[in-house]
C-alpha cells in the first residue's frame, strides 16, 4: 500500500511522516510513505494525508500553487473513495469555506464554514480563554461509533492549535468534540474521508494510537 503525504508548503511535513513510519513500523503494516505533490504519484496512491500548518487562505494558496493538484486528489477521495485523513488546516479545507483573513473557499466535500473562536468566560481553573486555543484538550466521544475511537477515551489529551473552529449543522459529519469556550468539533468526517482540527502527530501516544486507527481503517 501507498501512503501519500500531500506536500504544499507546510511546515510540519517532517514531523507527520515520521508520526506515521513510527505508526507502521510499531503495527508491522506494509505501507510505503512518501511525501509529494506529484500528479502521477498521487493517482497511483491508496491513502492520503494532508496537513496543515499557517492561515487557511495561504494553505489554499499553497495547494493551488500546483496545477491540477486540488482536482486530482478530489478524484481519488471523493469519485475513487480513497482513504483520507486531514490535520488541523488540512481537515478546515474539506469543508465550504473559512472566515479567515478573507472568504476563502475550500474543497466543498463536506457542509460547514470556520470562524473565530468567541473567547468568551473562563477555564475550570479560573483564566480567561484566549485565542488562539493552544494546548492539550480530551475529547467528547458521544456522538458516533467510528473505528478511529479505538482504545480512545474522554481522558486522552490531544494537542490543538488553532483560531477558528467549525460550525455545521450537519450533524452526522460529527465523531468527536472538545470544549474550549464551547464546543468545537475535533473530528469530523465520512466515508472514506476523516478530519481531525488537532495534531496527532504532536500528541504522544493518544496520537500515535488514532494515526494507527486510521491506518489499520478497513473502508
Amino acid at each position: 500500500m501507498k501512503l501519500i503525504i500531500i506536500d504544499y508548503g507546510s511546515g510540519n511535513l517532517r514531523s507527520v511522516e515520521n508520526a506515521f513510519l513510527n505508526s507502521i513500523t510499531d503495527n508491522n503494516l506494509k505501507c510505503d510513505i512518501e511525501v509529494t505533490n506529484n500528479l502521477h504519484t498521487i493517482t497511483n496512491a491508496d491513502y492520503f494525508v494532508l496537513p496543515g500548518v499557517g492561515s487557511y487562505p495561504d494553505c489554499k494558496k499553497g495547494l493551488q500553487n500546483t496545477k491540477g493538484l486540488i482536482d486530482v486528489l478530489s478524484e481519488q477521495v471523493i469519485h475513487k473513495k480513497k482513504k483520507f485523513l486531514g490535520i488541523c488546516v488540512g481537515m478546515q479545507l474539506m469543508f465550504d469555506y473559512s472566515l479567515e483573513k478573507i472568504r476563502t473557499p475550500g474543497f466543498g466535500w463536506l457542509s460547514g464554514n470556520f470562524n473565530k473562536i468567541k473567547a468568551v468566560g473562563k477555564d475550570y481553573l479560573g483564566r480567561n480563554y484566549k485565542v488562539p486555543h493552544m494546548g492539550w484538550n480530551s475529547l467528547n466521544l458521544k456522538y458516533i461509533c467510528h473505528p478511529i475511537l479505538e482504545n480512545i477515551s474522554e481522558k486522552d489529551q490531544y494537542y490543538f492549535v488553532h483560531s477558528y473552529y467549525l460550525e455545521t449543522s450537519e450533524t452526522s459529519q460529527l465523531i468527536a468534540s472538545t470544549n474550549y469556550c464551547h464546543q468545537i468539533p475535533a473530528i469530523v468526517g465520512q466515508e472514506n474521508y476523516l478530519g481531525v482540527q488537532f495534531h496527532p502527530e504532536k500528541s504522544s501516544l493518544s496520537g500515535q494510537t488514532l494515526i494507527s486507527n486510521w491506518l489499520k481503517w478497513k473502508l
